[in-house]
């Protein structure tokens, strides 16, 4: 079954010290663009959510949002920072002998610049990479649903084609045989006092109404008709295959267009370019 492009996770995380939250957001897009926000990663956790992600999404934009708080307790802990504590020390100690300027601590510094806050808390990467896991599934769980909704769509107006395209089948075989009756009494009216060739006058007659066949190309679109359906049915990405069907399936509707000088015809063309439009905007956000 065929999984949208569009999709949402939201996970929260509860330990002991720490407490995560992960959202993901995915939307259309013709490759896989990454995007991670919030705390900082250590590069191999990146590599490995990005290749989680590129495994089990495998195209859209991904959104990724990482937030971390405090525990229940909302207890901020803090540390004092003495390495950077005793580098201004230095450089107040520095300024006063070579250029004779006492300077107060408080006058350059305040109580942050010496603190470290819980923002430093180091995380288990396991936790990290677990609620990430857990986002992406919400995520294809929500592109196999609105997958089922769009997949029912197109399914319903492919049908309106199929029908469509046999009556576009009846309606020019009506046209051809109404054609040949035509030219055969306005032959035979030209031709009042003289014996007419029936071989021959076939002959031409076919000739000139076989411009207005279409048969090849109803049988074309058909099959792609029946193709397009085939493909909704795979679990797999087939988003492009079926965007290159549609554009295959385009291509008979406009030279069956071009070729019938049927009034029915042609407004029947009309509705299957609006309907062949409103699957590929349906397309576009298939995986």
């Amino acid at each position: 079954m065929i999984k949208s492009l569009t999709g949402f996770g939201n996970v929260d995380i509860n330990d002991e010290s720490n407490q995560l939250n992960i959202i993901i957001r995915t939307v259309n897009s013709r490759f896989l663009d990454i995007k991670i926000r919030g705390i900082d990663l250590n590069p191999k956790l990146e590599m490995n959510i990005r290749k989680d992600i590129q495994k089990s999404l495998q195209r859209g934009n991904v959104q990724i949002q990482i937030n971390h708080r405090n525990g229940t307790n909302n207890n901020k802990k803090i540390k004092f920072n003495r390495e950077r504590y005793e580098q201004i020390e230095n450089i107040i100690y520095t300024v006063q002998k070579d250029y004779g300027r006492h300077l107060q601590l408080s006058d350059i510094i305040s109580l942050t610049d010496l603190t470290v806050g819980s923002d430093s808390v180091e995380i288990d990467d396991s936790i990290i990479l677990k609620g990430v896991s857990d986002a992406i599934k919400q995520v294809n769980g929500m592109r196999k649903e609105e997958g089922t909704l769009i997949s029912g769509d197109i399914k319903n107006r492919i049908d309106l084609i199929q029908k469509s395209l046999k009556d576009i089948e009846k309606s020019s075989k009506k046209f051809v045989q109404e054609q040949n009756i035509k030219y055969r009494e306005k032959i035979n009216s030209l031709l009042i006092d003289l014996k007419v060739d029936e071989d021959r006058l076939a002959q031409e007659i076919a000739i000139n109404v076989d411009r207005f066949d279409f048969t090849e190309e109803i049988v074309r679109a058909a099959s792609h008709c029946e193709q397009f359906i085939s493909f909704l049915k795979v679990d797999e990405p087939v988003g492009k295959k079926l965007n290159f069907i549609l554009q295959e399936l385009s291509r008979e509707v406009n030279t069956i267009g071009s070729k019938s000088p049927s009034t029915e015809v042609s407004q029947i063309v009309v509705e299957l370019k609006s309907e062949i439009e409103k699957i590929r905007e349906q397309v576009q956000n298939i995986l």
